[in-house]
């Protein structure tokens, strides 16, 4: 047989001989492509709520009654929650939030509040989650005003009824001209504190710039507690606390 055809012979029985078993390869991650477990994260979220801002959440919490309010009862350290059915104000520093405010109405601001909040309210509730301007409860005669910041000039000023707690400090004037109510804050208070008091409890646990000489008047049948001790009440100065805390120190000449 011609050699050409045994080449042809011998070149086609390589076909039928097995062939090398090929190694396993890998595959090779590729880094700019998402794995299936990020994918599969990223649809998961797509289908997910969005998660609501945690303040708005506090704020519903409180106005349902499920969490209470920051400001403590006037009467003992209980914290009281904000009615549900409460009126509810974007804080922004308006003058005369709650002005006129009458008994069986609430009103809570979600920031701060500006000068003459409860002006002249007679009942009801008014809280300020942040700070509250000057004359806050002008003439307020009922009712309960709570502020978690501070308070401007003359809190309370010729009030005659109702209850202010300020969480921060008030300014100058806190509890001027005075003749009923109760007046409480946390912090400091400014210059003439409790000027021509006549009557109501004024209460400052923090420092005091300085006490209105006409405070002390005997015509000041009111109470004033500083620093968790009674320097006066009913016309005249109470001890030891007046001695201990060096009340005369404080008053403006």
């Amino acid at each position: 047989m011609p050699q050409e055809n045994l080449n042809k012979i011998w070149n086609a029985g390589k076909y039928f001989e097995p062939k090398p078993e090929q190694p396993t390869k890998e595959p090779t991650p590729d880094k700019n492509k998402p794995s299936n477990i990020k994918r599969k994260i990223s649809v998961a979220k797509a289908f997910m709520p969005e998660q609501e801002d945690p303040f708005k959440q506090k704020v519903k919490a409180v106005l349902k009654g499920i969490e209470p309010a920051s400001a403590k009862a006037m009467a003992g350290e209980e914290e009281k929650p904000v009615p549900a059915d409460a009126e509810v104000i974007v804080g922004t520093g308006q003058a005369y939030i709650g002005e006129n405010l009458v008994a069986g109405k609430s009103i809570y601001v979600k920031g701060d509040a500006g000068e003459m909040t409860g002006n002249d309210m007679s009942g009801g509730e008014i809280h300020v989650r942040g700070k509250a301007g000057d004359w806050t409860a002008q003439s307020m005669s009922g009712g309960e005003i709570h502020v978690k910041g501070d308070a401007g000039d003359g809190a309370g000023d010729h009030m005659s009824g109702g209850e202010i707690h300020v969480e921060g400090s008030a300014g100058d004037w806190t509890g001027d001209y005075m003749s009923g109510g109760e007046i409480y804050v946390d912090g400091d208070a400014g210059e003439g504190t409790g000027y021509s008091m006549s009557n109501g409890t004024l209460r400052v646990d923090g420092d005091v710039a300085s006490f209105a000489e006409t405070a002390f008047s005997q015509d000041n049948k009111g109470t004033i507690i500083w620093k968790g001790e009674t320097i006066w009440e009913n016309g005249t100065k109470i001890e030891p606390g007046w001695t201990n805390l060096n009340v005369k120190e404080k008053i403006a000449k």
